[in-house]
């Protein structure tokens, strides 16, 4: 039987990757982003369907969950992939960025998981994807709304698989490191194992198809930032501080 999914933030970066690779591989793909005429160009590739929706209006999106629902559409992958990031002056802390940030990245994720996950319940095999970030592993500069709100969604994903064990869906927690994409091209400093978009996808889908229960990548970074998480607290904070002037 073919397969169907639902992937948000599919207008660009790692959502746009991720749905031109499940359609090329013969899914059924519902691709959700806010810009309409990014997902018309999208839409021309087979087996793509758009969805025009802003994620942090959840009447919105309650409203299309529905419709899916009522249209008999059975998803077996919700991919929640949207996300964003702000940097903020810790000497002036921009409350709004902090809204902003966690209105996506965070409370985004929370509604799409209620609202979507109704969709996977009839599939045989329903997988909930759920993409933070490695970035909450390490006290990075500036990144005190970015980071935050990540490890709050990983903290929710891994939270919410123990919830729902006895609902037979499955719940993947993906961690990417630096990704070559509209948000990290506008990063100023050193991004240590880039990879592009494609090479992302292709690793979220070959771990989803392996069932696995959480995915980083590239291992390297995944590596070195477990490393730094092991030295003593006030030597890891020296260590932030020394990259931070560097």
């Amino acid at each position: 039987m073919a397969s169907t999914c639902l992937i948000t933030g599919a207008s660009s970066g790692i959502g746009r990757a991720l749905a031109l690779h499940y359609a090329a591989n013969g899914w059924t793909v519902y691709a959700v982003a806010r810009s309409k005429d990014k997902l018309a160009e999208l839409a021309k590739t087979a087996n793509i369907r758009p969805l025009v929706l802003d994620l942090t209006d959840h009447i919105a999106m309650s409203g299309v969950a529905q419709q899916l629902i009522n249209a008999g559409v059975v998803l077996d992958l919700v991919l929640l992939n949207a996300g964003t990031c702000e940097y903020v002056d810790a000497n002036n802390l921009d409350l709004a960025a902090f809204e902003r940030t966690f209105a996506i990245n965070f409370h985004a994720v929370v509604a799409a998981t209620k609202y979507f996950m109704p969709l996977l319940r009839a599939s045989l095999t329903p997988q909930l994807a759920i993409v933070s970030s490695m970035a909450h592993f390490f006290p990075f500069t500036q990144s005190q709304a970015y980071g935050a709100s990540k490890a709050a969604v990983s903290y929710f994903a891994d939270s919410l698989r123990v919830d729902i064990a006895d609902s037979g869906i499955s719940v993947c927690l993906i961690e990417p490191g630096f990704v070559d994409t509209p948000l990290t091209q506008k990063n100023t400093f050193a991004m240590p194992f880039l990879v592009t978009p494609e090479q992302a996808a292709i690793r979220i889908f070959n771990g989803l198809i392996a069932g696995k229960n959480r995915i980083r990548f590239p291992r390297r970074l995944s590596v070195s930032l477990k490393l730094l998480a092991l030295l003593p607290y006030n030597l890891r904070i020296s260590v932030a501080k020394r990259l931070k002037q560097q």
